[in-house]
């Protein structure tokens, strides 16, 4: 590729003041650092035949891209597709404005228009097109923006100038040093590995973070529901678990990435939390809340299933959910859809959380308490503050009726009854109530056949009783009129019933008198 070198090496070496001037004289606007002037220029004066619009950066082949790059002074290995995505940056942007750490920024459409230019794929979410434009600033870091050291500084004696040569020197020594110039700027580059990211290996670290989006999505939201979002040292916490969990977070890319995806799930949290408890919005919203209550239980379903099959992982669980919403068609782009749907994923971990986490000892002192008060509700209230001193004391009265069961031998007959109602009243309960007692019996024998030392059979049970109030009787008494009614019958009254007693009485004390009679007679004709 032939180029003026004498003004390509006068670009590399002027100072700001001279790019400016060179730049209003050829009318090219002076905006922008001194590289990126100093690109312009090569571009106009140098390049001029070259189309270094997109279109004509895509449409280069492999070694002009080589060769261009060289002329722009800046690092020229590498693929084809980083070498265009090199040049478009260098030609375009400014380095300390775009960069790994400020792109999280930028809209959704500013990033998609830095996927069109560095041709990248397009579709995705705002974070999926963040990491495709991260990976390139990444791998491409310190490759452009700025020319190499030794072109700005080069000796000023190399460079063709005006002044006439001496005569007894042929002319093709011009064209032979002018030839040496351009090979001062294809110099090879010095064996310096040149840093991939701030930290090595940062780039590869921040691919991984985003083909495992949807698993830190799900750990920043596990983290949200207890977690304290304004506590540094509970956040730092957070990102080391995570880097146990194969999160690069060794690297400062990806621990800032990891803070600003923690920030946006806590702006989306907070839009959820309000869209919850408010009206719908719109009428798509109002459509997919009534969709998602109309697959509410497949949802249930699924997540039953879910849960099972794995287990403890409930990063991987969220992640089948959500996938599972998107099965059933529901709009999770919506906050208020999302927010009921990880809700209700929340709420039934915690629920089976809740049923894990109990103890056997908690749970039989839990079934011991139900025994004790059901039935309650028309016990006296006498009775109900012997039950909760029992309540508070359980542990205690755990003991007790273990000392008891232990020393009887596994029996809890009439004796042992008696022995634990007689201890307790030393203690001071009224543990003889006719409301109390049957009750301490029956949750006792439960701590008991929970403890191994009773059977299920020989657990007391409460007694049955059937209580009637006086306006119920009457209910059941017109009912019965009404059904005697029904047959024909005259139903009894007060009157009648007075009248039938007497009636009876008056017989009843005739067949006396007769019997008495009957004996006289049988006496005296026997003497």
């Amino acid at each position: 590729m032939t180029v003026d070198s004498e003004i390509l090496n006068s670009l590399f070496q002027a100072k700001l003041a001279e790019l400016r001037d060179l730049a209003i004289e050829h009318d090219i606007p002076k905006t922008g650092n001194v590289e990126q002037l100093r690109a312009k220029l090569i571009g106009k004066l140098v390049l001029s035949h070259i189309d270094l619009s997109d279109s004509g950066i895509k449409s280069m082949q492999n070694n002009d891209l080589t060769e261009v790059l060289g002329i722009f002074g800046i690092k020229k290995s590498g693929s084809k597709k980083s070498k265009m995505q090199r040049l478009w940056l260098h030609l375009n942007e400014d380095p300390k404005k775009l960069n790994v750490s400020n792109i999280g920024e930028m809209t959704r459409e500013e990033l998609h228009a830095y996927c069109v230019s560095l041709d990248l794929p397009r579709s995705g979410t705002k974070n999926v097109l963040m990491g495709r434009v991260a990976g390139v600033l990444s791998s491409e870091e310190k490759g452009w923006g700025k020319v190499k050291k030794s072109l700005r500084t080069g000796k000023k004696e190399a460079t063709p100038n005006n002044i006439a040569a001496p005569t007894n020197e042929p002319a093709p020594a011009i064209d032979d040093a002018a030839e040496e110039v351009v090979m001062v700027v294809e110099e090879p580059e010095p064996i310096i590995p040149s840093p991939i990211t701030l930290d090595e290996g940062g780039s590869e670290s921040l691919v991984k973070l985003e083909s495992r989006r949807a698993e830190l999505t799900s750990h920043l939201r596990e983290f949200l529901l207890i977690g304290k979002e304004q506590d540094e040292e509970d956040i730092s916490a957070f990102i080391e678990d995570l880097g146990r969990l194969g999160f690069g977070i060794q690297h400062a890319v990806v621990r800032d990435r990891i803070l600003d995806e923690l920030q946006q799930m806590i702006a989306l949290k907070h839009q959820e939390d309000s869209a919850r408890s408010t009206l719908p919005g719109s009428w798509r919203e109002k459509q997919a809340l009534r969709h998602l209550e109309d697959v509410r239980p497949k949802l249930l379903d699924d997540l039953d299933i879910i849960l099972e099959k794995r287990g403890g992982d409930i990063a991987a669980a969220r992640v089948d959910f959500e996938k599972s919403a998107l099965e059933l068609k529901l709009d999770l782009e919506l906050a208020a859809i999302s927010g009921r749907v990880h809700g209700l994923f929340d709420l039934q971990v915690s629920l089976r959380a809740s049923e894990s986490e109990m103890d056997p000892v908690t749970s039989r002192r839990q079934r011991a308490l139900e025994m004790l008060y059901r039935g309650t509700r028309d016990s006296s209230k006498e009775a109900i503050e012997q039950l909760n001193k029992v309540e508070v004391q359980i542990e205690a009265f755990e003991r007790v009726v273990e000392t008891i069961v232990r020393r009887s031998e596994g029996a809890f007959g009439p004796t042992e009854h008696a022995l634990l109602i007689r201890f307790l009243e030393r203690r001071g309960w009224d543990a003889n109530q006719t409301e109390v007692r049957p009750r301490l019996l029956a949750a006792a024998g439960i701590l008991a056949a929970e403890m191994g030392y009773l059977d299920v059979a020989d657990i007391p049970s409460l007694p049955t009783t059937i209580s009637l109030d006086n306006e119920k009787v009457s209910e059941v008494l017109e009912s019965m009129r009404e059904v005697l009614t029904e047959m024909g019958r005259t139903p009894p009254t007060v009157e009648s019933a007075i009248e039938d007693k007497e009636e009876h009485s008056d017989a009843r004390v005739k067949a006396k008198l007769d019997a008495a009679d009957a004996l006289l007679r049988k006496l005296n004709h026997s003497d």
